[in-house]
């Protein structure tokens, strides 16, 4: 790009000439003189010269750009032409060579028929003459083998025969044997279903026998009612345990061990707000029939536990780690989760915490920042309260608990 002349001289020079006339025009002698006239012309000529210079000379140069920007773009395309010369030079000479190529594979297309019919002949006589060689190798080999090995083939085909017969025999048996066995299960089966059905009703009838104790247990207590009431517990209870022997046929199956019969469990202490219950719960201990007795017995402890309010004591051990853990047992059943409630750490009683699934019917939670006793409570899903009740731990213990729900 030219250089442009700077317009600010000449502006002011041509101000200061024009200026300069101004001034002699006004204040020089009236009227004026020639020269003084010559003079102001002068200068106003001179003005304007310098006032058009710049403008003259900016336009010089933006012709000269011009020409230069076109003579550069025609250079460009004198280049452009040039290079699109060589590059139809050059599609011209392939086009040359992809026709040669074409010729060449026009002239073999037209040759290739008869070199493939040539070559399908040769090999069709190779071929023959293979198999023709094969088939007589194997017919010697046939040959052979039957002259050698006759008497080993129907040795070995009177065995397969045999043991075909033989398997036959087998499966049939190993059916019959299967169809009963599948009988024997689906009548054990019936059975068992039977046996759980009646088992359910009386654990039902037994919670609702629990319900009227502990209904019983919160009204006035009058002593000549407590005789009734057990012997009430005591003929619902007796006539139930004969229709149990179903039951024990299933359980004492070659299959399945008796199980052992289980220690008593020990009275419950009453607490300090609650009303003694040793004259109601004392005929609750009910020998049932021989046959019946291992079955029978947790649910009658179980239905103990319901009517008293409470589940078995808490038992309590120093933890060895320090922390303050509580393991509770409680079958809530598949897909339901035990949480726990209270005053401790992490926990609250308006929303619980979910306990630490261990083992089946069994659920933990423990904490490292436990300073006081922690009072906590048992919930089935955070909303059904267990007959628990209220638990308390003292910081650093270990303590075990079997909830009901």
């Amino acid at each position: 790009m030219n250089p442009r002349l700077n317009k600010l001289p000449f502006i002011l020079g041509d101000v200061a000439l024009l200026a300069t006339a101004f001034l002699l025009a006004k204040y020089g002698p009236q009227p004026l003189s020639t020269g003084m006239v010559v003079t102001i012309a002068c200068c106003v000529i001179v003005a304007a010269a310098l006032g058009v210079a710049p403008f003259l000379a900016d336009a010089f140069a933006d012709e000269r750009e011009a020409t230069k920007e076109r003579h550069d773009l025609m250079e460009l395309q004198v280049k452009r032409l040039h290079v699109a010369t060589e590059s139809l030079t050059r599609a011209a000479a392939q086009i040359k060579s992809v026709e040669e190529a074409a010729h060449k594979s026009a002239h073999a297309a037209e040759t290739l028929p008869y070199r493939m019919q040539e070559k399908l002949a040769e090999f069709n006589e190779a071929l023959a003459e293979k198999e023709e060689n094969d088939h007589e190798a194997l017919e010697q080999e046939v040959t052979d083998l039957r002259a050698a090995d006759s008497t080993q083939l129907k040795a070995a085909a009177e065995k397969i025969h045999k043991a075909t017969v033989d398997w036959t025999a087998f499966e049939v048996a190993t059916r019959k044997q299967f169809t009963a066995a599948e009988a024997a299960l689906q009548r054990t089966e019936e059975k068992f279903i039977a046996a759980t059905l009646a088992l359910d009703a009386k654990i039902a009838e037994l919670h609702q026998i629990g319900s009227s104790i502990r209904h019983a247990a919160t009204a006035p207590k009058h002593e000549p009612a407590a005789e009734p009431v057990a012997e009430t517990i005591a003929k619902s209870v007796a006539p139930e345990v004969a229709p149990a022997a179903p039951a024990t046929e299933v359980a004492t199956t070659p299959v399945v061990e008796e199980p052992k019969p289980k220690k008593p469990r020990a009275p419950r202490k009453p607490k300090a707000d609650e009303p003694a219950l040793t004259d109601t719960t004392a005929p609750m201990v009910v020998e049932p029939a021989p046959a019946a007795a291992t079955e029978l017995e947790p649910t009658i402890a179980s239905a103990d536990d319901s009517a008293s309010g409470s589940a078995a004591p808490a038992e309590s051990s120093a933890s060895s780690d320090g922390a303050t853990r509580l393991l509770a047992t409680a079958y809530i059943g598949i897909g339901n989760k035990l949480f726990i409630r209270g005053d401790g750490p992490g926990l609250s009683w308006d929303k619980g915490v979910p306990m630490q699934f261990v083992s089946i019917g069994k659920w933990g939670w423990a904490t490292h920042d436990a300073t006081a006793p922690i009072r906590a409570k048992l919930y089935k899903n955070d909303e059904t309260t267990g007959l628990t009740g209220e638990i308390t731990m003292e910081p650093g213990q270990h303590v075990e608990i079997t909830a009901l729900f």
